[in-house]
C-alpha cells in the first residue's frame, strides 16, 4: 500500500475545493459515500474502494477476449479480500469443463500466487453440467468457504439461482465472485457487477538486449456498471505491489498560466 507521502497532492486540493462550493451554495456537489455493496470512498487505490461485502458479486469481461482480464481482476479482487479479511476458510474454485472459459486454459498455480492466492487453500471443483456447476457452487458456500466461480453465458443462471447463492454466502458471511460471459447477461441478485477490459501498460524504464522496454504493471479499464443503490462508476487501475491502483490524470495545480501568442492582424477590406 502507498504511504499518504506518495499519494498524489491534487486530491486534497480537489476535496479543499468541494467543501468551498458547498459552503457557498449547500447542495451542488454530492456527498462522496459509498454506494451499498461497496464500501469505503476512492482515495488513489482501489483496495479502499472496493472493500466488497459478503454476499454475491459478478465479473464481466467486456469483449470475449477480456476473459483473461476479467479472471485476473476477479483474482486480485479475492486476494485483496483475503488479505482484508484475514479470512482462514477455503477457497472452492468451480468452473464447467467444455465450456468457453477452456479456450484460455487451467489455473495455473504459480502465477495464483503472484496475485495473492495461495494455491494449497484452493478446491478447484469441475463439473459437466450446469446443474452441478450450481450445486456445487451453493454447496461450497454452505459449508462457509469462499467462493470463485466461472458460469458464462448460461440462461440457467438466472434471478433465482443467483439469489440463492446470494442468500447462501450472507448466510455464512462468505464472499462469491463470479465470472460471468461478456454478452447475454440476464438480471441477477449481486450486489456489484463490474465490467473489465484490457488496457496499455506503460512502458518500463529497464530496458533489454535488444533495446525494447520491460513488460509494465498489468492494466484495466473497470466499470462497475450495476451496484445497489448507486450510479455506475469507471476507474482504469494497475495491479502493482499486490494491490490495485486507481490510474488519476497528473494534478494541474499552481501551474503558471503561459502568454498565448499574438493574434495575426486581420486586413480590412475597403
Amino acid at each position: 500500500m502507498r504511504s499518504a507521502s506518495s499519494r498524489r497532492k491534487g486530491r486534497p486540493q480537489l476535496d479543499q475545493l468541494r467543501a468551498k462550493i458547498r459552503d457557498i451554495a449547500p447542495g451542488a456537489l454530492p456527498a462522496m459515500s459509498a454506494p451499498p455493496g461497496v464500501q469505503g470512498q476512492a482515495s488513489g487505490e482501489v483496495r479502499e474502494l472496493i472493500n466488497l461485502q459478503s454476499g454475491l458479486h459478478e465479473i464481466c469481461p467486456q469483449d470475449y477476449l477480456d476473459t483473461p482480464s476479467a479472471l485476473a481482476v476477479q483474482t486480485g479482487f479475492f486476494s485483496q479480500a483475503l488479505r482484508r479479511h484475514e479470512s482462514a476458510r477455503p477457497i472452492v474454485w468451480v468452473r464447467r469443463t467444455g465450456g468457453r472459459s477452456q479456450d484460455f486454459g487451467q489455473p495455473y498455480p504459480l502465477a495464483l500466487k503472484q496475485w495473492g492466492l495461495p494455491p494449497e487453500r484452493i478446491l478447484l471443483v469441475e463439473a459437466s453440467e450446469v446443474t452441478d456447476t450450481l450445486w456445487a457452487m451453493e454447496e461450497a458456500l454452505n459449508s462457509g468457504a469462499w467462493l470463485m466461480g466461472e458460469i458464462g453465458a448460461e440462461h440457467r443462471y438466472d434471478l433465482t439461482a443467483s439469489k440463492r447463492l446470494h442468500m447462501a454466502a450472507q448466510a455464512r458471511g462468505a464472499l462469491a465472485l463470479i465470472l460471468r460471459s461478456h454478452d447475454r447477461v440476464q438480471p441477477s441478485a449481486a450486489l456489484t457487477r463490474w465490467r473489465i477490459s484490457a488496457r496499455p501498460s506503460p512502458a518500463e524504464a529497464w530496458r533489454g538486449a535488444t533495446g525494447l522496454p520491460g513488460m509494465g504493471a498489468p492494466c484495466f479499464r473497470a466499470q462497475l456498471e450495476r451496484v445497489r443503490g448507486g450510479p455506475p462508476r469507471n476507474f482504469d487501475i494497475e495491479w502493482k505491489h499486490a494491490a490495485f491502483h486507481v490510474l488519476e490524470p497528473a494534478p494541474l495545480a499552481n501551474r503558471p498560466a503561459t502568454d498565448l501568442p499574438p493574434a495575426p492582424a486581420q486586413r480590412q477590406i475597403a
